[in-house]
């Protein structure tokens, strides 16, 4: 049974039954959600959410029919036409191109959205403007909510104030070629990674590495094994790229083709107090971890079984390539890197340079999470 489209835009027109796009139902009004969507029925529907900024101050809480797994409920992004939007990250590869995207704008110390169970949301964005956001993650994120969540190309934008906050909080949830970026130096993690989930291709971004202001700063943080972090891109956090926080024994982590670059702190850290045998998983080949203010790569000290990463492009991080790996760090075949295998290192561009040893190094793609285009052209005379 397909779904059936409802418009919605953010000031409406027609008659406002959402049939059409000129009928679209009006989301906003006087300045914050509007009881037309609040009482709207999720089960086997599609909203269509045409370009535009839709300004709001409080959280949006459903009252008509949920969806279910037979009957789910989808959210996409469309022009102004409801041409259906596809993403894509722009020419450098660490944002998305946003244009026509519907952008979700929340000025007041709230989260956005109370999402649910059985929804799928496509292309949209969403910014939480509150210089004072500690709410933790601008879209809710509750357990009894999770089940079969997905989000694809979406954009989450957030101004923490707060030294425990986060920009989004990735709890048994699939995100892919979603961007997650936090603007001020004033937060815990950027990406908080709970249970089982995937993060595939996206873009983890800090709001500058010196003089934090407040909070551990992580790009991305997570207390479980089942966590896959691939394709990703993690840089500009004033504190570590990525930090395994759980306090299990003999804890993997799989981070896989990742850039892991100019955070303030360690690139990957696995090193936990009460953590004995926090293994790092072997099937991280091919990241990037570079330019980092503290160690690559930092193991359990109380471990004496680190696998670690099979190949790893590494360098110019602080406090050395490796720590606490013991002997298997020479286990790991290193390619040295240095700031002229980007493309503009110190813009954020991380775009691999033709000539560099990374460049389709294993013949069709690049060492690290951007696999770009031929994008430099020579002359010919």
């Amino acid at each position: 049974m397909a779904l059936t489209d409802v418009f919605i835009s953010p000031a409406g027109a027609g008659d406002n039954s959402g049939s059409s796009i000129a009928n679209a139902l009006p989301a906003i009004s006087s300045g914050d959600w509007s009881t037309n969507i609040e009482g709207l029925d999720r089960a086997n529907k599609r909203f269509v959410f045409l370009e535009g900024t839709y300004n709001v101050t409080t959280k949006l809480t459903f009252t008509g029919s949920a969806p279910t797994d037979t009957q789910p409920n989808q959210w996409v992004g469309a022009k102004s036409d409801g041409t259906i939007l596809r993403p894509k990250f722009d020419e450098t590869g660490l944002r998305l191109d946003l244009t026509n995207y519907p952008l979700f704008v929340c000025s007041a110390n709230v989260q956005m959205i109370d999402t649910e169970e059985n929804t799928y949301y496509k292309c949209l964005s969403f910014e939480n403007t509150n210089s004072s956001y500690s709410q933790g993650s601008i879209i809710e994120q509750s357990t009894a909510d999770i089940d079969q969540q997905m989000w694809f190309g979406c954009n989450f934008k957030a101004t923490p104030g707060n030294g425990n906050s986060e920009v989004m909080i990735a709890n048994a949830t699939n995100y892919h070629t979603c961007v997650f970026e936090a603007t001020t130096k004033n937060f815990d993690r950027v990406l908080d990674v709970r249970a089982n989930s995937r993060i595939d291709n996206c873009r983890i971004i800090g709001g500058g590495v010196g003089n934090p202001v407040n909070g551990d700063g992580d790009g991305l943080t997570t207390t479980t094994h089942t966590a896959q972090i691939r394709d990703c891109v993690i840089t500009n956090c004033h504190g570590k790229g990525i930090h395994m926080t759980s306090t299990s024994v003999k804890t993997t982590i799989n981070v896989s083709n990742c850039t892991i670059v100019n955070n303030g702190g360690d690139g990957i850290d696995t090193d936990q107090d009460v953590a004995m045998n926090s293994i790092i998983s072997p099937n991280g080949e091919a990241n990037i971890i570079f330019g980092n203010g503290g160690v690559g790569l930092r193991a359990d000290a109380s471990d004496d079984r680190q696998p670690g990463f099979q190949l790893l492009a590494m360098g110019d991080n602080s406090g050395g390539n490796f720590a606490d790996m013991d002997s298997y760090e020479d286990m790991i075949d290193v390619i040295a890197v240095t700031t002229a295998d980007f493309f503009d290192y110190a813009s954020l561009d991380y775009r691999i340079k033709r000539g560099s040893t990374l460049y389709k190094l294993f013949g069709d793609r690049n060492m690290g999470a951007i696999q770009n285009e031929d994008f430099e052209f020579a002359s010919v005379s």
